[in-house]
């Protein structure tokens, strides 16, 4: 009896002693794996063409990948616009930074219909639709507040569905309230005197 119960505890021995190497193993394979303790810092890439950027983010062993563009008209097309994770943060080494870049034109955006809308209306959706610039310019019409128009603001005018970047300053022509209706140079003026001749 007394042999097996040294058996027994000699057992339960060797797997406890078992059980702390396989759990230093794991936690070395661990630190290995994970680069732990190992840290770079996400360097200043912005406004570095993606070709310029590769050689400082592969020094800091990071691998990188374009995911998204927009458009900036005061930055290079092609630059790199913002990181993620940002610029300065610390990451492990082998870490995938995110990249934004500048779009070499802006979006191209459909512009609705607006005619006969009220002005708040008609800029209100245009704003929403993305368009970045949109401008009022009174002219006149019988029905104040009312768009006759939309043009650009070299004076072309813009259909309802054609197609412009979304930087494209827009110009909605609002009537007045106050019809224009003025007589032509060779109209002639209805007198007292004139109206006898008619007799």
């Amino acid at each position: 009896m007394k042999l097996f119960a040294n058996i027994y505890i000699k057992n339960i021995g060797i797997a406890i002693v078992i059980l702390i190497v396989l759990i230093f193993i794991v936690l070395q394979w661990l630190n290995v794996y994970t680069h732990h303790g190992k840290q770079v810092t996400v360097p200043d890439v912005k406004g570095l063409q993606v070709e310029q950027a590769a050689p400082f983010l592969e020094q800091k062993s990071l691998h990188y990948v374009v995911v998204d563009s927009i458009y900036a008209k005061n930055q290079a097309p092609g630059s790199i616009l913002e990181t993620v994770p940002p610029i300065g943060t610390n990451v492990k080494e082998g870490r995938t930074i995110y990249l934004t870049v500048n779009a070499d034109t802006a979006q191209l955006l459909t512009v609705p219909a607006v005619m006969d809308m009220s002005q708040r209306q008609a800029s209100a959706m245009l704003l929403s639709l993305g368009f970045e610039s949109v401008q009022i310019r009174t002219v006149s019409g019988a029905y104040k507040d009312l768009v006759v128009g939309l043009e650009t603001a070299s004076g072309q005018t813009v259909e309802a569905g054609s197609r412009i970047p979304a930087n494209t300053t827009l110009n909605l022509l609002v009537s007045s309230g106050e019809a224009d209706i003025s007589l032509p140079d060779s109209a002639e003026v209805i007198t007292e005197d004139s109206e006898e001749s008619w007799y």
